[in-house]
């Protein structure tokens, strides 16, 4: 490597010479000096101080040595000659000084654009970290990337009694009480252990401990690179530990008004058909009605517990969507199947009620969970048959649009409201806030989960002449052939 460097002064010295021999005759002798200047300037630009001088040093003496009189011979006889000689070593002296100093500063500049660039980058990823463990990788990347770091770990708060070898105790405390870049010896004699505080407006957060190697982790430039790491890893830390604190509130706030609205729910909604159901008991318990009248309140007993079995179901698929539990049972099978299902369950409740099924004849097999799905159509026929008047029809409809398959039920009702028809999506939203039609509010919360799941959707829109419709689309995919499905049993 040393050659490499002094080499190039020696070739292009000797290339200035014999290229000046043929014209020294026709050019000045301080001419003649001055590409031996500019050798200088170009090697000390390019190779540094080193280099530069010993351009100097030989361009000098091979000037003398082959133009200056006498030639070929370093006895020079005439002071002016000495004298030009000796001042076109200092300068090339001078200007090589100059030049080398000149590409030492470039490449300080050039390392530090460098290093803000990365800092740039790591800001912007420390940015994206969610977790303390996201934000420790992007340190650790950066710092092996930058500075060729081994063994890079952020130790939090709660290991510093007890780190993880080499580190110990002592070290950490005296990295602590030194708020700056601590060296220490590494595992190899050319390595040093670094670490640096974490420090926040919020307080410590940590040590960044890493392995540098020794002459990296000495300069002074590398210090103060360690402590901009450290002041922007310890806002990330901040800003994590803060986010966790705000999403744990969240949380603790959304399960306290869950709770609070199963509780209205529980008070309101299912107290209604326990105390009808009751009252029905005690009187065909007195068995003072005649047997038309028993049979007909035998009947509402039977509506009001599938009511009450129903709101339950509700509740209880919602707590398991809210806890992220569900697991669905797939497999590929027709719709119109469960369609069919459902509609006897919703025609065994609602004896009287009109329902209009259009499903085409050629429809292609889903990958769906059965069971999902028949809660999800239960819960938008039932809205449709509460929301809408007795005398008019629901219509459910079945449809191959594109990559999708879409269910549509739709009602004569008043329609969705002009604003705010996605809250009816939320949980225990209604239509109607004040209303006499039983219900929690969560079949089409429940629905649009169940859809979701699948990777479908529920879309809600008001249809013309009044009404509206609620559109389940279910994601079509590819069937197996019956070749598979053998092969798969």
């Amino acid at each position: 490597m040393l050659v490499r460097r002094y080499l190039p002064a020696l070739l292009a010295n000797l290339g200035v010479t014999l290229l000046m021999l043929p014209l020294h005759d026709t050019l000045a002798l301080s001419n003649t000096a001055l590409p031996y200047v500019l050798v200088v300037v170009l090697v000390g630009s390019r190779y540094g101080r080193g280099p530069a001088i010993a351009a100097a040093l030989l361009g000098s003496l091979l000037y003398a040595h082959v133009f200056v009189p006498p030639r070929f011979s370093l006895a020079i006889t005439e002071v002016q000659y000495l004298l030009a000689a000796a001042v076109m070593l200092v300068v090339a002296l001078l200007v090589g000084q100059l030049s080398a100093s000149l590409q030492r500063r470039v490449a300080q500049v050039q390392a530090r654009e460098r290093q803000v660039r990365a800092l740039c980058e790591l800001t912007r990823q420390l940015s994206a970290s969610l977790t303390p463990d996201e934000v420790a990788q992007v340190a650790r990347h950066f710092l092996a990337s930058v500075l060729h770091a081994e063994e890079c770990r952020v130790v939090p708060e709660s290991a510093l009694a007890a780190p993880p070898p080499p580190l110990t105790a002592a070290l950490l405390r005296a990295a602590l009480a030194g708020r700056g870049p601590q060296l220490s010896a590494g595992r190899r004699a050319e390595q040093r252990l670094v670490l640096i505080p974490l420090v926040g407006s919020a307080g410590t957060h940590g040590v960044l401990a890493c392995e540098l190697p020794a002459a990296q982790a000495e300069a002074p430039a590398s210090g103060e690179l360690l402590e901009t790491l450290a002041s922007v890893v310890a806002v990330a830390l901040e800003r994590t530990h803060f986010a966790e604190m705000a999403r744990q509130t969240e949380l603790r706030r959304s399960a306290e008004a869950l709770r609070n609205s199963i509780l209205a729910a529980l008070s309101h909604d299912l107290r209604t058909p326990l105390t009808v159901m009751v009252g029905l008991a005690d009187t065909l318990a007195l068995g003072k009605v005649s047997a038309e009248r028993q049979k007909s309140m035998l009947a509402a007993l039977r509506n009001q517990a599938l009511s009450l079995s129903q709101q339950v179901t509700n509740l209880l698929d919602m707590a398991r969507l809210r806890s992220g539990t569900i697991e669905l049972n797939e497999a590929w099978q027709p719709i119109d199947e469960v369609i069919g299902a459902t509609l006897r369950l919703v025609r065994g409740q609602w004896k009287d009620r009109e329902i209009s099924v259009d499903i085409p004849p050629d429809l292609p097999p889903l990958r769906f969970d059965a069971v999902l799905i028949e809660r999800l159509l239960w819960n938008l026929l039932e809205n449709a048959i509460k929301y809408s008047p007795a005398d008019t029809p629901v219509e459910l409809v079945v449809r191959r649009v594109g990559a999708w398959l879409e269910v549509m039920v739709c009602d004569w009702g008043p329609g969705l409201p002009a604003e705010g028809g996605e809250e009816l999506f939320g949980l225990f939203r209604r239509g109607q806030s004040e209303s006499s039609i039983p219900g929690v509010g969560l079949g089409l919360a429940i629905a649009r989960g169940f859809a979701e799941a699948h990777g479908g959707q529920v879309l809600a829109e008001n249809r013309l002449g009044g009404g509206a419709c609620f559109r389940l689309r279910l994601p079509l995919g590819s069937p197996p052939t019956l070749g598979e499905l053998e092969e798969a049993t």
